[in-house]
């Protein structure tokens, strides 16, 4: 199968309101899939993830898309040197952080994508057109139960849930899967819920495409055992 008919049948399998999303993190204008246009929009990473999965497009962005800097440098496509003192600085003036220190502590655990990325790319994952780096589910924590289970079916272990309530959908959902090659867990964080609409009943799951099958197999038993 391809990842359009994996995606389709994971999606079903879980019951999903809207599909999960495939996120690619293109090198080059030659990484760029045939046929997917830039978005037109100047607007966040975590929105443009929202975006697919409300409206069901596909495209690709640059960093003079991304509205969020702090999100386009934790997934690579910005690469500004200065960027994460800023970050650092943004973040205790939001009240986030009592002092510059547990700010800084906090912010250079954020997993970040440390080689120049052209841009990223975004597509339902039952509509992608490539091999995505990410798949990034939203979605309730009684599903996300269900699929962190499925993960686990076949060899085990323990769900990695590494988060700290900010730069939720780059850092932990897209930098930290490419980076780990592992599934990851988080709860999104206070920019993903003001700007793209993450619920209050909502969380995210994301892990690497090399774990699909094994996902709709143990969904698939799921189903017989379970109902």
């Amino acid at each position: 199968m391809n990842i359009k008919e994996l995606g389709k049948m994971m999606e079903e399998l879980l019951g999903l309101n809207y599909p999960a999303v495939a996120v690619k993190l293109a090198k080059s204008p030659g990484d760029i899939p045939e046929g997917y246009s830039e978005i037109k929009d100047k607007i966040r990473h975590c929105e443009m993830v929202q975006k697919v999965r409300k409206e069901g497009i596909k495209f690709y962005a640059t960093n003079e898309n991304h509205l969020c800097k702090g999100g386009a440098h934790n997934i690579g496509v910005n690469q500004s040197p200065n960027i994460e003192d800023l970050e650092i600085k943004l973040h205790v003036k939001l009240g986030n952080f009592k002092t510059y220190e547990s700010s800084k502590k906090t912010m250079e655990l954020v997993p970040k994508i440390r080689e120049q990325m052209y841009a990223s790319v975004y597509a339902p994952l039952s509509d992608a057109d490539f091999k995505p780096d990410s798949i990034v589910v939203v979605t309730t924590p009684k599903i996300g139960l269900r699929l962190s289970q499925a993960l686990l079916y076949s060899k085990g272990g323990r769900i990695h849930a590494s988060f700290a309530g900010t730069q939720s959908l780059c850092g932990d959902a897209v930098a930290a899967v490419k980076l780990s090659g592992t599934a990851n867990a988080t709860l999104a964080c206070n920019g993903s819920r003001k700007y793209a609409k993450i619920e209050d009943n909502e969380m995210v799951v994301a892990f690497p495409p090399s774990e699909l099958e094994n996902i709709i197999d143990a969904l698939k038993h799921f189903r017989e055992v379970w109902g």
